[in-house]
């Protein structure tokens, strides 16, 4: 059901999966379904996909998969020259929220926030996604500075 995924667009999905406490070292290096682009945590509720398609390619696949785990699903999708967005849905939702971007400061947790500064916000951590109608930045310049594309490299760490 799954299509193949690249290498670059393996090796971002493998370190958010990490970013977010979702998964060690030792479990990206060995789970095939990763490098698949697929993961699902039951302890979190969630199932973390990746693909290289433009929107609004797979989602009806996403849509069966979520149905089917009845968790929340987060859809990396990955260009080489626009870097990482998301897209969410939400379980027992069928409206996905589109073209979110990592954000994070530094040791703090990863967010996926609205590229267009409207819709909820979420925080993806080992605890799964939680949804939050408040912005985690205060201002223009926090937001701007806390946007990780993962466009040259594959980290999705904080850097302000």
């Amino acid at each position: 059901m799954l299509r193949p995924i690249t290498h670059r667009t393996g090796s971002r999905f493998t370190s958010l999966l990490m970013s977010c406490g979702l998964v060690t070292v030792e479990t990206a290096r060995f789970d095939e379904r990763i490098r698949g682009g697929f993961f699902e945590s039951g302890d979190a509720g969630v199932v973390v996909t990746a693909t290289s398609c433009d929107r609004p390619l797979f989602y009806h696949e996403c849509e069966v998969l979520a149905h089917f785990a009845q968790k929340d699903l987060v859809l990396l999708r990955f260009d080489p020259l626009e870097g990482a967005s998301f897209d969410v849905l939400l379980e027992g939702s069928q409206a996905w929220q589109c073209n979110y971007l990592a954000w994070r400061r530094d040791a703090d947790d990863l967010w996926l926030i609205p590229a267009h500064t409207e819709g909820p916000f979420f925080q993806l951590s080992e605890k799964g996604l939680d949804t939050f109608q408040g912005a985690p930045y205060e201002s223009g310049y926090q937001r701007y500075a806390g946007v990780i594309r993962a466009v040259e490299t594959p980290s999705f760490a904080g850097r302000f």
